[in-house]
């Protein structure tokens, strides 16, 4: 009797252990269950290079076909299957010397604006080398938004530039509405 309270005493200790050691592992091991709603954010825009040509000080030229002022002279599909923001951001002009991007133009500086949804007329947006500018807000999927730009050349040119070439970009970043 000895032995077999014994062996049922040690079995309800290994049970025991058992249920012990393994609940807290159990309750230690959560889940998170995960849901995603995958678009295609997606644009494209109509024309992807301006050759401007001679620029000379203060000298201001417009993103069109004849370098005239053409409010709607590119145009930014969504080719997403979601509604999207569109942003705009510019650089500096590589030279000799270099045109620096800024709000107002000085020596060796250059300004750079694109007109907006709100003001189509206007050139509205300060295009920043620092943050993007919002261009578009709420551009539909398969919708599109005319738009152009307007570049103002430095108030003087600093170094030997008669001649010389300079070289940027201008990029469009699409993000979904919210």
């Amino acid at each position: 009797m000895r032995k077999l309270r014994r062996i049922a005493l040690s079995l309800v200790l290994a049970v025991a252990l058992v249920v012990a050691f393994t609940a807290p592992a159990l309750g230690a091991n959560p889940t998170v269950s995960i849901t995603v709603k995958a678009y295609l954010i997606a644009i494209t825009n109509s024309q992807d290079t301006w050759a401007m040509g001679v620029v000379a000080v203060d000298g201001v030229k417009y993103f069109s076909a004849d370098n005239t002022e053409d409010v709607d002279y590119s145009r930014i599909t969504n080719t997403g299957s979601v509604t999207v923001n569109v942003a705009i951001q510019g650089a500096d002009l590589t030279g000799t010397p270099d045109w620096t991007l800024a709000a107002s133009t000085g020596a060796d500086t250059y300004s750079l604006y694109a007109n907006s949804e709100a003001a189509p007329t206007t050139y509205d947006v300060q295009v920043k080398k620092s943050d993007y500018a919002n261009l578009c807000t709420s551009l539909a999927a398969a919708g599109t938004y005319d738009w152009s730009m307007k570049f103002t050349a430095p108030s003087s040119f600093g170094g030997t530039e008669d001649g010389d070439t300079k070289s940027g970009a201008v990029t469009l970043v699409a993000s979904a509405t919210p």
